[in-house]
């Protein structure tokens, strides 16, 4: 009875004790309970792991993050965290997709048991799941944020450049005057490094002759940019014509593409704007045309090559239509309003499709984004009359424009057949322009400015005061 009273006293006492308690005053005392609290906050899996899932496989895949990014400190702890917390929600939500597919696939099938075919009812439980605000779009949101964030970690930690480094008998330490540097730890190769004796140790005497500059300033890193006609072919199965290779590879910044109908220039371009945004991060390319609908075909164009490569394919910009790669490369589509175009900076590229039927506001706005990023202008097009940005470009004589121009004999993939049989059935003026590439003059013009260009001489000026009129036969 005695010992249990004592038992009882001692643990109100502690207890009594303990809420007085304000931690440890020591330094030391200090240090150790903010490590272990530190490490319990870290290596806790209670804040991702819910009911049910796998203490163990969280421990493991925790493991793999921290011996890939070698975390040295507290912050770069924290950041692999957060990073391992992300990949196990996303794995969680990603299961949640597929019951929650799973489940409508079970209703279609109960519902509809004449159905046998399993491949239709699949596509009727994906176009359920699917329609726009529904679940599978909260899904796919989330997903999405998820990518984001792991994006931002994933930058944050190779900016911190937290990578194990060389170790082991390879690397030579340091000797001066046969005397191991306290600082260094030795090897198992370590040599002596000759040097001359002074009075202050690990001291050398320097050379009379100057020294060279800095040994262990880096090298610029060579470019490591692929060849993109071997890139399209290996990765997107594209062997470009000879008109197409010459689109690819121009590396001029302002360039301009004539070439009749369905020649395949706006899948070059496609193709040389997917290329440009995988290579470059944070690129901005957008795209214009006349019409929304015209920037829209080749911006799909690259969404399909994207998809075809299973990039990761995220939003566009608010109130943008387009998308956004996972390296933050952005590719918007913008219709031929100079409101809406307005508000973009330093882009990498810019592409005008059918550039000849553009109005004169879109370049005026397109222009002053690139003064900055000097970056690639494309105008590609058919022509559109006499008149118009393109067509001033195009045959001005000091023009800063690189043009290529494309023809029905270089492209292999043409019918001659079926264009002949086009001739036949269009109107002269019609063909010559989208087939022939000819600027043919619209009905309200008297005088054709193809004519008059070929009336101009060079070899006298008619206002000269020397030449006399009147005095001419």
């Amino acid at each position: 009875m005695i010992a249990h009273s004592t038992k009882a006293t001692r643990a109100d006492s502690a207890r009594i004790n303990g809420a007085k308690s304000k931690g440890p005053k020591s330094p030391e005392g200090m240090y150790r309970s903010q490590t272990a609290s530190q490490k319990h906050g870290l290596y806790a899996v209670r804040g991702y792991r819910l009911p049910g899932e796998s203490n163990r496989e969280y421990a493991e895949l925790q493991a793999q993050m921290h011996a890939y990014w070698q975390p040295k400190g507290y912050f770069d702890q924290h950041l692999v965290e957060e990073l391992v917390g992300n990949l196990w929600e996303a794995k969680r939500l990603q299961a949640s997709k597929n019951d929650y597919l799973h489940d409508e696939l079970a209703a279609i099938t109960r519902n509809s048991p004449h159905c046998k075919d399993q491949a239709k009812l699949n596509l009727e439980a994906e176009k359920k799941v699917t329609v726009a605000g529904g679940s599978m779009d909260k899904f796919n949101a989330r997903v999405s944020h998820f990518a984001r964030e792991r994006h931002r970690l994933e930058g944050e930690l190779l900016r911190l450049e937290k990578r194990s480094c060389t170790s082991g008998p390879s690397q030579m330490s340091l000797k001066i005057n046969n005397r191991q540097h306290p600082d260094i730890p030795a090897s198992a190769n370590a040599k002596p490094v000759n040097g001359v004796q002074s009075e202050a140790p690990y001291i050398v005497e320097a050379p009379s002759r100057p020294l060279p500059g800095n040994r262990f300033e880096p090298e610029p890193e060579p470019e490591t940019q692929p060849n993109i006609i071997d890139w399209a072919a290996v990765a997107l199965d594209f062997h470009p014509d000879e008109y197409q290779t010459e689109i690819l590879t121009e590396m001029h910044n302002r360039i301009l593409v004539l070439a009749p109908r369905q020649t395949g220039k706006s899948t070059a371009v496609a193709v040389r704007v997917l290329f440009e945004a995988m290579c470059h991060d944070d690129a901005v390319i957008l795209l214009a045309s006349a019409s929304g609908r015209q920037s829209g075909q080749i911006m799909e164009k690259v969404r399909k090559m994207a998809k075809s490569l299973d990039l990761e394919i995220l939003p566009p910009p608010p109130k943008c239509d387009g998308f956004t790669l996972a390296n933050g490369a952005e590719i918007v589509a913008l219709p031929d309003n100079e409101e809406t175009i307005r508000g973009f900076s330093a882009p990498r590229m810019i592409v005008v499709d059918e550039a000849a039927f553009a109005s004169e506001a879109v370049f005026k706005a397109l222009e002053p984004m690139l003064t900055v990023s000097n970056g690639t202008f494309i105008l590609l097009s058919t022509p559109n009359g006499q008149t118009g940005y393109f067509y001033d470009q195009w045959h001005a004589e000091d023009s800063p424009w690189t043009k290529l121009k494309g023809s029905l004999e270089r492209c292999p993939r043409v019918n001659l057949a079926a264009i002949e049989a086009m001739r036949k059935t269009t109107a002269k003026e019609v063909f010559a322009q989208e087939f022939e590439c000819k600027f043919v003059a619209s009905g309200g013009q008297i005088i054709s400015l193809e004519t008059l260009r070929k009336c101009y001489r060079d070899d006298f000026d008619l206002f000269d005061p020397e030449y006399d009129l009147e005095g001419k036969d």
